[in-house]
C-alpha cells in the first residue's frame, strides 16, 4: 500500500506517513456515501443537528491536541491555529443551530387561476459531496464544507490535503465519537489522478466544493461537465488595498501587517496589492518595514513568534522566485528577500507599477508587501479591478463619502472599509467575482448551496 510521509517543514521531522487510498478504496467509500445517503437525508433536522453537537463538544475537548498537530503539519503559528480549530467548533453549532431555523416559503395566491392552491417550498439535500480541502486552513475550511453539507441531508467525503494531510485525518475519531452512520461522512488522502477518476468524473458524486487555486477549480469545472455536476469553487486572489493620503497611518499598518502575516502569507484573502496614496508612500514603505523588522521569528510552537514557515520549502521556492521575478521587472527590494529553508523573511517591494505581473495576476502565497502608488482615486480603483482576480478588498480612508463611492466600484465578493480585505466573519456570504471562485460559503449561505430548493404544489387545497 502506497503511503504518504508527512514532515515538519521548519524541522524535517517525520510526522506520519498516512496511507493513499487507491482507486478501488475511493470507489468503495463512494458507493458507501451512497448507501448511506438516503436514510441520513430521512433523518429529522433535529437529530442531524445533534450529531454535529457531538461533534463540535468532541473537538472542542481535544482542540489543543488538534491545534499543535496543524502547527507542527504546515508550521502555522499556534495561536492562529487555536483559533482556526475553534472556529471548526463555531461552525458545526452555527450550522445545527441554522438548519434547525432554515424555513421555506408559502406562495400567495397572486393571480387567477391559483386562488385555493397550497404552493410551497422545501429544502432537500444534493446527495454525496466532495470536499476537496485545501493547506492553509485545513480544519476551518473542512467544516465551513462539511457542517452545513451534513446539517442538509448530504453524505460527505472529505479529501486532505496532500501537504498536510495529518489534522484533517484525526477528525475521523472526533465523526465516529459523534456517532454518524457509516458513510455519512469520510476522511482520505490520495492522489490527484485517484481524485480525478473516481471523484469528480464520478456520476455517483453529486457535488464537489474546492478551496484551491484557480488553476485547479477550471480543471475540476472540466471534469464534472459531462454529469454537470455542481461545483463550488473558492479560489485564487490577488486582493486590493488601497490606502489613501487621510487614512489612520498607524491603523492601515496594523492592518497590512496582521492580514499579510497570517499563516505567512498564506491566505486566499488576505491583501496582496497595497495601493498607496503618492503622498504617503515613501512614509508608510519606511514605516512598514520598521514594523516588520520588530516582529518575532521563531517555531510554529513559539506561544509569541508571528513569523514561522510556509507549508513547504518547495513554497517557499516559489516565493522566491516569484521576488525575483517582480525585482527583474524593475521593482525596488526595500527590506527582506531572503530564503532560509521553508521561512521566508517579509518582503517589501517599492516602485512597483501597475504593468509589472505583481500588480494585476501575479498571485503571492507568501509574505510579500508590493507597494503600488497612486495619485488620484480613479487610478486607485484602475489598479485594483486590473485583474483576473476579484475575491475580497480594503480601504483606508477617514472620508467616508468616498469610502462608499470606492467600495461600490471595486469589483470583488467583498469590500472592506477601515480595514483589510482579509476580515472574514463566519457568517458572511464568502466567495469572489471573476475567476476568484463559484458560489459562497459561510454559515448565512452554506445550507441554501448545499441544498437543493423543491416546490409542492396542493391544487385546490382550500377549495
Amino acid at each position: 500500500m502506497a503511503t504518504l510521509t508527512v514532515t515538519n517543514p521548519m524541522t524535517g521531522e517525520t510526522l506520519g506517513t498516512p496511507a493513499l487510498a487507491d482507486g478501488a478504496q475511493v470507489e468503495a467509500m463512494v458507493d458507501a456515501a451512497l448507501a448511506a445517503q438516503e436514510g441520513w437525508a430521512a433523518t429529522p433536522v433535529y437529530e442531524r443537528a445533534e450529531y454535529l453537537y457531538r461533534f463540535a463538544d468532541a473537538l472542542a475537548r481535544d482542540a489543543e491536541y488538534i491545534s499543535q498537530l496543524s502547527a507542527k503539519d504546515m508550521a502555522k503559528p499556534i495561536v492562529q491555529a487555536r483559533g482556526e480549530t475553534m472556529d471548526g467548533v463555531k461552525l458545526l453549532r452555527a450550522a445545527a443551530e441554522r438548519a434547525k431555523h432554515l424555513y421555506g416559503d408559502v406562495l400567495s395566491d397572486s393571480g387567477p387561476g391559483f386562488e385555493g392552491d397550497l404552493v410551497f417550498t422545501k429544502r432537500e439535500p444534493l446527495g454525496t459531496i466532495a470536499c476537496i480541502i485545501p493547506f492553509n486552513f485545513p480544519i476551518e475550511l473542512t467544516f465551513q464544507k462539511i457542517a452545513p453539507a451534513l446539517a442538509m441531508g448530504n453524505t460527505v467525503l472529505v479529501k486532505a490535503p496532500s501537504s498536510n494531510p495529518l489534522a484533517v485525518l484525526a477528525l475521523d475519531k472526533y465523526a465516529k465519537e459523534a456517532g454518524f452512520p457509516a458513510g455519512v461522512v469520510q476522511f482520505f488522502i490520495s492522489t490527484r489522478d485517484v481524485v480525478n477518476e473516481h471523484i469528480t468524473t464520478n456520476p455517483k458524486v453529486d457535488a464537489v466544493s474546492l478551496t484551491g487555486s484557480t488553476a485547479a477549480g477550471k480543471r475540476m469545472v472540466k471534469d464534472g461537465a459531462d454529469t454537470l455536476k455542481r461545483t463550488f469553487l473558492e479560489l485564487g486572489g490577488n486582493d486590493a488595498f488601497l490606502i489613501f493620503e487621510d487614512a489612520d497611518l498607524d491603523r492601515a499598518l496594523d492592518e497590512m501587517v496582521t492580514s499579510r502575516l497570517e499563516n505567512n502569507g498564506q491566505v486566499c484573502c488576505s491583501s496582496k496589492r497595497f495601493i498607496v496614496q503618492r503622498s504617503i508612500y515613501d512614509t508608510l514603505a519606511k514605516r512598514l518595514t520598521e514594523r516588520l523588522a520588530a516582529l518575532k521569528r521563531g517555531d510554529a510552537l513559539d506561544e509569541t513568534a508571528v513569523v514561522t514557515a510556509l507549508v513547504s520549502e518547495s513554497a517557499a521556492k516559489d516565493v522566491q522566485a516569484q521576488i525575483e521575478h517582480t525585482i527583474e521587472q524593475g521593482a525596488t527590494l526595500l527590506y527582506g528577500g531572503t530564503r532560509e529553508g521553508a521561512r521566508v523573511e517579509p518582503t517589501v517591494l517599492t516602485g512597483v507599477t501597475p504593468e509589472m505581473d505583481i500588480a494585476s495576476d501575479m498571485e503571492i502565497f507568501g509574505p510579500v508587501f508590493p507597494l503600488i502608488p497612486f495619485d488620484t482615486e480613479e487610478e486607485a480603483v484602475r489598479i485594483a479591478n486590473n485583474s483576473i482576480y476579484g475575491l475580497s478588498s480594503g480601504l483606508m480612508t477617514t472620508d467616508m463619502n468616498r469610502a462608499f463611492r470606492v467600495a461600490s466600484k471595486l469589483k470583488a465578493g467583498g469590500a472592506v472599509v477601515n480595514g483589510s480585505g482579509g476580515y472574514r466573519h463566519l457568517d458572511q456570504p464568502f466567495g469572489g467575482f471573476k475567476q476568484s471562485g463559484l458560489g459562497r460559503e459561510g454559515v448565512s449561505i452554506s445550507l441554501e448551496e448545499f441544498s437543493h430548493i423543491k416546490v409542492y404544489v396542493v391544487k385546490g387545497a382550500f377549495n
